[in-house]
């Protein structure tokens, strides 16, 4: 599954950058009010870190962070610049690390920001190194989520926190097993075409992060706050610059934004439909 994933994203990269930009990740929106979805994607990281409590005054800010998942690296230097924090990111992709690396030097950030390709589930890392270990949108990607957990956890610093994001399933309801045929059709049709594992419910996170000896462990379903992100997307792929950007891209990239249009319909679909669910998730290491 590993190598899946790693040749999808490097296949892929040229047109997730030019649809995504520096953040591969949902926006927060407001109700009502949809704006502009890169602002939003900014303030995604933003309200991820307020609700979980990361603090920001000069004595207990995080001074080293981890970025599990880091693609090309926009929110590890979000996070750098933030914080002034030494920012370490992974990936399985050499694309996305070669383009994170690119830029941090483009930036003039890559002595504080550095980047490597590594497995989230074998981190390259000391035991208790990190202040903040942020994982947003690549648990998803990831099968044995508890030794995810276990190894976020294992490189957190005592009292450092854990955040992650991911996309679930809806909660099961009493009596069930399983989602509805339909819905685990739909399920089935975005794991086929992002490589994805079983997805899990929201719920389960909080007993993954406890059962990796997290402590003051938060789970909440923020579904309500990106709904209008994929449908955003989407029409990202047909604007003038887009259009441009994947023209001159060449045939296969092309090819990879029309199976990307073709399957943003059904994320949205899926989430407006209250099938797929948004995950935000916290938990402290003990002191």
């Amino acid at each position: 599954m590993a190598g899946e994933i790693e040749e999808f994203y490097d296949e892929g990269c040229v047109v997730y950058e030019a649809v995504w930009g520096e953040h591969m990740h949902s926006g927060y929106f407001e109700a009502g009010k949809p704006g502009d979805f890169r602002v939003a994607q900014v303030r995604m990281i933003e309200e991820v870190l307020s609700w979980a409590g990361v603090p920001n005054d000069e004595q207990s800010r995080p001074r080293d962070i981890l970025d599990v998942g880091c693609g090309f690296g926009g929110t590890s230097r979000y996070l750098f610049k933030k914080y002034s924090a030494n920012v370490k990111g992974i990936a399985l992709s050499d694309y996305e690390i070669a383009r994170a690396k690119a830029i941090a030097r483009e930036e003039g950030v890559s002595d504080k920001v550095t980047f490597q390709v590594a497995n989230a589930l074998n981190q390259p890392f000391e035991d208790g190194q990190f202040d903040l270990v942020w994982c947003m949108e690549c648990a998803v990607h990831i099968e044995d989520k508890l030794k995810l957990m276990q190894e976020m956890a294992r490189v957190t610093k005592p009292g450092g926190r854990v955040v992650l994001v991911s996309w679930c399933h809806r909660e099961l309801k009493p009596g069930e097993t399983s989602l509805k045929k339909h819905e685990q059709a739909l399920l089935d049709k975005i794991c086929a075409a992002y490589f994805f594992p079983p997805w899990c419910a929201t719920s389960e996170y909080e007993t993954l992060a406890r059962n990796a000896g997290l402590q003051e462990v938060k789970v909440e379903d923020w579904t309500r706050h990106m709904l209008p992100f994929w449908g955003m997307l989407t029409g990202q792929l047909f604007t003038l610059g887009g259009a441009f950007k994947l023209l001159t891209s060449g045939w296969a990239h092309m090819r990879t934004s029309l199976s990307l249009a073709y399957h943003f319909f059904y994320m949205d679909k899926g989430f407006k439909n209250g099938i797929f669910k948004y995950a935000v998730v916290m938990g402290q290491k003990e002191l």
